[in-house]
């Protein structure tokens, strides 16, 4: 009879229990995804990720340990890096981004791992298994095929990228990175993607982030306009620090020089914007040549403006661009050479 009413009651407490997380549970629900909106949560984890976390990650995330373990795992993963394990890192850094994925360090470390480090290393590799293939005599090469691990790598990292801004669209260190690995000359250049990022920072208060939208936009072709009405709105900054940056500087003018341009636009002069040293506005836009040649900057009218310069301050034909390669950066002390050269030239004759 005892057994029976201990039976009953066990029964009874258990039906209760039921009962009561039955009807808690769409409050519980609705509470916790509140919590994940406002980022206060973490969010939940998918059965992909599950299955690809070890027992240790496991008992840490239904221990509450979810931040700890990602540490604790990033650490970890360095092995993976020396090791040149790029797949085994990916791996690694897909389960410690959902353990905290409110992080941006995880998610900027990883996609640097992928997009920087793993594509540098591949296109190392082409390189040396090109130099193989043609010792060998091997015509059917194809340089295409070697660039796919390259490419492969440089989608995960920009991927990693785009993932972790949906989590963390306020960091402005995912968004700088993201577009400075799309503009990197030493990869494989997307200038679209690149602005696409740079955006995000056009009102940042750091200076550099802010001017590196003008600066890509600057390099694509048909956007010259709309470089120029950034210009405009960086200028209107009344920041300072944006004119000790001598590639803006030059971009004022030579966006201010565009035919293009309507009637009534802001065009700057060059001794307005050099404060009257002609001599540093030259020097910066014999630099800019290389900028334009290599980088894909725009021209606008840059040899009209040098012309000009070289005209007013009678700049001997081994500094004239149009007569003498530039070869070398123009710096103040090649500049005083040449000219002390010029006029030694001159008083012999």
């Amino acid at each position: 009879m005892r057994n029976f009413k201990t039976t009953r009651n066990l029964i009874v407490i258990v039906a209760v229990l039921c009962g009561t997380g039955y009807f808690r549970m769409p409050k519980e629900q609705k509470f916790m995804e509140d919590l994940r909106e406002r980022k206060i949560a973490h969010p939940q984890i998918d059965s992909e990720i599950w299955s690809k976390m070890g027992q240790t990650s496991l008992a840490g995330t239904f221990g509450g340990l979810r931040s700890v373990m990602a540490s604790f795992m990033s650490i970890g993963a360095f092995d993976h890096f020396e090791n040149n394990d790029w797949y085994k890192l990916e791996k690694d850094f897909e389960v410690i981004t959902a353990l905290d994925p409110y992080n941006a360090y995880y998610w900027n470390t990883g996609a640097w791992h992928l997009g920087w480090n793993a594509a540098s290393w591949a296109r190392r590799n082409q390189r040396s298994e090109i130099e193989t293939a043609l010792k060998n005599g091997n015509e059917d090469f194809s340089p295409t095929k070697q660039r796919l691990l390259e490419m492969e790598f440089l989608e995960k990292g920009d991927a990693m990228y785009r993932e972790g801004l949906k989590y963390n669209p306020a960091s402005e260190e995912l968004w700088f990175d993201r577009g400075a690995m799309w503009s990197n000359e030493y990869k494989r250049p997307d200038l679209e993607r690149a602005a696409e990022a740079f955006r995000k920072l056009r009102n940042s208060p750091n200076p550099v982030y802010r001017r590196r939208y003008l600066l890509t936009i600057a390099r694509i072709p048909g956007r010259e306009i709309e470089a120029y009405e950034e210009m405009v709105r960086l200028v209107s900054d009344s920041d300072p620090r944006h004119f000790s940056t001598p590639t803006f500087r030059v971009l004022v003018l030579i966006l201010g020089s565009n035919p293009e341009l309507p009637d009534g636009a802001l065009r700057p002069p060059v001794d307005v914007v050099y404060n009257n040293n002609l001599e540093k506005a030259y020097e910066e836009l014999y630099n800019y040549w290389d900028r334009i040649k290599n980088d894909g900057f725009y021209a606008g009218n840059y040899k009209v403006l040098m012309k000009q310069l070289i005209d007013r301050l009678k700049v001997p034909d081994s500094l004239n661009p149009f007569v003498t390669e530039p070869k070398r950066p123009l710096y103040p002390s090649v500049w005083k050479r040449e000219f002390e050269k010029r006029d030694r030239d001159s008083s012999a004759r």
